[in-house]
């Protein structure tokens, strides 16, 4: 009688995991909305506008770059932690997108601290 082999379950996300990769998704998409938000208010604010209606002033640009970027790094995590299972991609995939998180929570809070400091007093 031969012995089928059933293929191992991939483990679950260990709950800590989980909320961080739900918060790095909505810390992500949110941070990319604001740089899009902020790359076209920013010629109107600066009345840099080009000969057509697009946007050409280098910070805006660099603000949309910067929101593909985001967007970007986001779907490789995503397809490097669909992919992986439980192979040696997962740990890389899951801290991408932990450190991703601390840099755009580091990055608001710097800019909240600037807020605070320069423009309050």
């Amino acid at each position: 009688m031969a012995v089928t082999r059933r293929p191992r379950p991939d483990a679950g996300l260990p709950v800590g995991w989980a909320l961080t990769l739900t918060f790095d998704v909505l810390a992500t998409v949110l941070a990319s909305l604001a740089l899009c938000a902020v790359g076209l208010l920013l010629p109107g604010i600066t009345e840099d506008h080009g000969p057509g209606t697009g946007p050409t002033s280098p910070t805006a640009v660099a603000a949309f770059a910067t929101a593909l970027a985001l967007v970007a790094s986001l779907a490789a995590t995503t397809t490097l932690l669909s992919r992986a299972g439980s192979g040696r991609a997962r740990p890389l995939a899951l801290w991408l997108a932990a450190g991703r998180l601390a840099l755009l929570v580091t990055t608001a809070g710097t800019f909240v601290g600037y807020g605070i400091l320069t423009v309050e007093p």
